[in-house]
């Protein structure tokens, strides 16, 4: 009982001291102090473990990796911005995509296929300039940046919890996406009736469509970029991107390499400096706090637990599939991680039904629902921090869109039902 306490009660401090602008880092690691000594119901035991866990989380590779990724992340883009080259990214895809909506969405989505831990910070940067030359906030910013940066977690068969998915359910990579296709189409729908009709204050409106105009205008009179501009500009993000897909390559490496190109490229606008300054010390301290919270959770018996009351008190099946996959996503803030928990525990419950893709679909969507409103995931805490707002405002944001999604999601299960059940 006092794990589940533990955890319940360190996943709102964590977000109360959010809400009171404390700072990521001290809000995660005062969380995972309390997860610490709360692990189990000896305390003792907790004692003996809490410095040894701690250890554990600042030695794992991946934490040294995320923490190196986000550092070198944040410098890369600072450079791109400072040498010129976002912006001209930025016109050379206004220039081919006529429309300003399309090229906001179009950039997260895009990097959003790219396996990337807290890929989101890769796109915030790109749009943020036409975030705001479109009036919106840095909450609609934040919003729209993390619905398309996750658009296709679904259905694109790369995804490492796709992946993850697929082989603890036993179902074909491509069944679960074919299956999960429609739901990417539904967000597309969503999203693009949302963030363009919602976008702009009406009072600012005719604002917003004067300067559409503008750009178009702008447009007809502007040549087409040069082949060699498209490369000069493409070639950092296909550096950074592309060689960790097809190679034995780390995307810290990839990114150190795409800094060294950027600064041959621009060697007469580089400035020393603006690697110093492109160094975002607060929020790389963030990202560890995060991974050491990570640990202590996962270490702890509290999510466990908590599933294990759920289970014992008859809770409904349906209601299981959907309480316990989207805690695990809202305490862990990682997809993969709350597969992980969820589906051992869950699917041995429907493995005999004639329903069980169902099932399968029910539990991946409550996951994914946990894992991007959680506090704790990395794109929502760097994406927030960058765009200067609030997780409050952004969720608030987010509401309409995912209220959408969420109520779509519960039409196609029933019409899979009478699919499944024919």
């Amino acid at each position: 009982m006092i794990s589940i306490t533990g955890t319940i009660t360190a996943f709102f401090l964590v977000i109360y001291l959010l809400s009171q602008n404390r700072s990521l880092a001290t809000a995660m690691l005062a969380g995972s102090v309390l997860v610490g000594f709360t692990a189990t119901d000896n305390f003792i035991a907790n004692l003996q473990a809490f410095f040894p866990t701690l250890l554990t989380a600042l030695v794992d590779p991946i934490t040294i990796q995320l923490v190196a990724l986000v550092a070198l992340v944040t410098v890369f883009a600072y450079i791109m911005k400072e040498t010129s080259l976002l912006q001209d990214l930025i016109e050379i895809t206004r220039y081919f995509i006529n429309n300003l909506y399309l090229t906001i969405t179009a950039i997260p989505s895009v990097i959003g296929m790219l396996p990337i831990p807290g890929g989101a910070i890769f796109s915030a940067p790109i749009i943020a300039p036409i975030g705001k030359k479109m009036e919106m906030s840095g909450a609609r910013m934040t919003s729209l940046n993390i619905y398309y940066r996750h658009l296709w977690y679904f259905s694109f068969p790369y995804m490492p919890s796709l992946i993850i998915a697929s082989s603890l359910s036993g179902l074909d990579v491509y069944t679960i996406a074919a299956m999960h296709l429609p739901i990417v189409a539904l967000m597309i729908i969503i999203g693009w009736l949302y963030y363009t009709k919602t976008s702009v204050d009406q009072t600012k409106r005719p604002l917003a469509e004067k300067a559409t105009q503008e750009e178009k205008k702008n447009k007809d009179n502007e040549d087409k970029p040069s082949a060699g501009k498209i490369l000069s500009v493409l070639m950092p993000f296909i550096i950074v991107l592309f060689p960790p897909i097809f190679l034995p390559i780390e995307f810290t490496t990839s990114l150190i390499v795409g800094i060294l190109f950027v600064i041959i490229l621009k060697k007469n606008t580089f400035k020393l400096r603006m690697i110093k300054d492109g160094f975002n010390g607060k929020l790389t301290l963030g990202v560890l706090g995060i991974m050491i919270f990570r640990t202590y959770i996962e270490n702890s018996e509290g999510v466990f637990n908590l599933t294990e009351l759920f289970m014992e008190a008859g809770i409904p099946l349906l209601l299981l599939a959907i309480i316990i996959p989207f805690l695990a996503g809202l305490l862990t803030g990682n997809h993969v991680g709350a597969i992980g928990i969820a589906y051992p525990i869950l699917l041995v419950l429907f493995n005999d039904s004639d329903l069980y893709s169902l099932w399968h679909m029910i539990i991946f969507s409550s996951s994914y629902f946990g894992y991007i409103l959680s506090p704790f995931h990395l794109c929502n805490l760097m994406t927030v921090e960058y765009f200067d707002t609030t997780l409050k405002k952004y969720y608030r944001d987010l509401v309409i869109p995912f209220t959408g999604t969420a109520a779509g999601i519960t039409v196609l299960s029933i019409i899979y039902y009478y699919i499944l059940n024919g």
